[in-house]
């Protein structure tokens, strides 16, 4: 089985061909493993939100949003946006093996 840095490092449309073919296989166990890799990454990128608003807020006016501290900012914001919506694709799917 794959490692879960190796699940983090998934491209999007890797993660929907994974919950696809766990879809087609009907392995719930697998689908389920994957979201919890998704879910601690999710938990991690909170956790660099809290700590970059620490640290940076002071720097962070809505005036001049186009600064480094901003663009790491939206970047990462994008990031935690799309890991977001892979979340509720797995849970989408998890749903779909069980039945619900």
């Amino acid at each position: 089985m794959e490692t879960e840095r190796s699940l983090i490092m998934l491209s999007k449309q890797e993660y929907y061909e994974k919950f696809s073919l766990c879809v087609m296989d009907r392995d719930l166990k697998a689908l389920e493993n994957i979201r919890v890799s998704l879910l601690k990454e999710r938990t991690l990128l909170d956790r660099w939100f809290d700590k970059y608003l620490d640290m940076f807020e002071r720097k962070m006016t809505s005036e001049n949003t186009d600064t480094p501290v901003w663009k790491l900012y939206k970047t990462k914001s994008n990031e935690y946006s799309e890991l977001n919506g892979i979340i509720t694709t797995a849970d989408a799917y998890i749903k779909k093996l069980k039945g619900i």
